[in-house]
């Protein structure tokens, strides 16, 4: 019987995250990017997302990273990957890797 692998995902390389006067800013710099000439303001989940997927991770990694971090139910936390997961997905700026 065949092993199940769970999918790990990470920042596709052409989008950086970026400290700017205490805010944090995502900012498209490669000319292949789906969002162009745009800078993404992200909320503090995003902003750990971001950190956890620069190198790849399985959302479960995620989820447990953030139960580490915040003082959050798992629930909750499962869901807000699963949206990070997806709409970073949708707009390509995260990747599934082998």
């Amino acid at each position: 019987m065949e092993e199940y692998v769970e999918k790990k995902y990470c920042i596709k390389p052409g989008y950086i995250l970026r400290e700017i006067a205490g805010e944090y800013v995502i900012v498209p710099v490669d000319e292949e990017c789906m969002i162009s000439n745009a800078v993404m303001s992200p909320n503090d989940s995003a902003v750990f997302f971001w950190k956890v997927f620069q190198t790849p991770h399985t959302k479960e990694d995620a989820v447990r990273k953030g139960m580490q971090e915040y003082d959050v139910e798992e629930a909750v936390l499962r869901k807000s990957t699963e949206r990070f997961v997806e709409e970073s997905l949708k707009y390509r700026i995260l990747e599934e890797v082998v």
